[in-house]
């Protein structure tokens, strides 16, 4: 039996819900392996917070002390944060550790990792990050809270763990996160970094976008002082992240992934155009049918949402495959791989 030290970075909901049920599979009567959950947030009132809820075994304010010791790392910081938390963790990991970066966006991080993460004296790299995106549990899938106290132990469960690992990325330290999420009870779904950028456009940007663009379309009118006393769920629900997030994540976000972003923006304004030709036809029944032709196709994606049960089954991609041949990191866990030396490499 090994002793897994986690450190969670950012004590938000999803960081605390990662501490809740890594935790609990302490009290497993089959577990092989104990974990120690450390955390850490630039407001020391969500780690304390997050402790309470029973989340912690460990409370950190400095981001490299919670660092030092950990074999795993989980980044679940704001995204305007995540490049300066790779700069400052970093050089503090120890060779071997695996960080898992939640942020929305692949492509950036991976960068910023091969910029930032422990190298030796030979350049080769010692810590390794995996992107992932947790798919939540469809109880919570309208619950949008933030605060570590709206933390679950099941935030995860009959969900799915998206992993987009980087080329480059060791076989082993994907393997880690697979193992990871098969103790969850959590599917797994591998994507390339880059389809999953231009696929967060979609489903992260554009609702952004709508947003921002909606509320400005409605408090720039002249009829303002008279429209918001109308504020009822339709326009709360269609522009609260505009009350709920860091407006600097929200701007990088949009940012750092804009050439997808245009392209889906441009694919919204063609379909907004259609509606607004729809609208100018004398037929009252033409929006109907468009909105059972798309009533139709919502009820059939939100009834396998809820079940996290879609027609195409989650892939196997080339570097699943390769990690699955592997040492599985969790049946006989190793805690610190480190990649071979050039000299074992050579002498292959």
């Amino acid at each position: 039996m090994a002793n897994v030290n986690v450190s969670i970075i950012g004590m938000n909901r999803l960081g605390t819900s990662f501490g809740l049920a890594i935790k609990a599979l302490n009290g497993k009567p089959d577990h092989k392996h104990t974990f120690t959950v450390a955390g850490c947030d630039k407001n020391s009132e969500n780690v304390r917070k997050a402790a309470r809820h029973g989340a912690l075994d460990a409370e950190h304010f400095n981001v490299i002390a919670a660092v030092q010791n950990a074999d795993l790392v989980i980044m679940c910081v704001p995204y305007s944060e995540t490049e300066a938390t790779l700069e400052g963790i970093g050089g503090a990991l120890k060779p071997g550790a695996v960080v898992l970066d939640s942020a929305p966006l692949k492509l950036p991080s991976i960068q910023w990792a091969e910029r930032y993460l422990l190298r030796d004296s030979d350049g080769d790299q010692q810590a390794y990050l995996v992107g992932i995106t947790p798919i939540l549990n469809p109880t919570y899938l309208s619950l949008p809270e933030e605060a570590p106290e709206s933390g679950r132990a099941d935030l995860f469960a009959e969900g799915v763990m998206i992993i987009s690992p980087a080329p480059n990325c060791p076989p082993d330290a994907v393997q880690l996160i697979s193992d990871l999420s098969d103790l969850l009870g959590v599917k797994v779904h591998f994507t390339d970094p880059a389809e999953h950028d231009s696929i967060a456009a979609g489903m992260e940007g554009l609702p952004l976008l709508l947003q921002l663009a909606l509320f400005k379309a409605l408090h720039s009118s002249p009829t303002w002082d008279d429209a918001q006393w109308f504020g009822n769920p339709s326009f709360v629900l269609a522009t609260y992240r505009l009350i709920e997030s860091n407006p600097e994540a929200l701007g990088a976000l949009l940012y750092r992934n804009r050439q997808n972003v245009i392209h889906r923006l441009d694919a919204l304004i063609e379909h907004l155009g259609k509606l607004r030709e729809v609208l100018q036809v004398d037929d009252d029944l033409l929006l109907g049918e468009m909105f059972q032709a798309a009533m139709g196709d919502y009820a059939e994606w939100q009834a396998a949402r809820l079940r996290n049960k879609f027609s195409t089954e989650p892939d196997v991609s080339e570097a699943a495959a390769q990690a699955r041949g592997s040492l599985s990191l969790f049946g006989a866990f190793v805690p610190n791989f480190r990649p071979r030396s050039k000299e074992k490499k050579a002498r292959k």
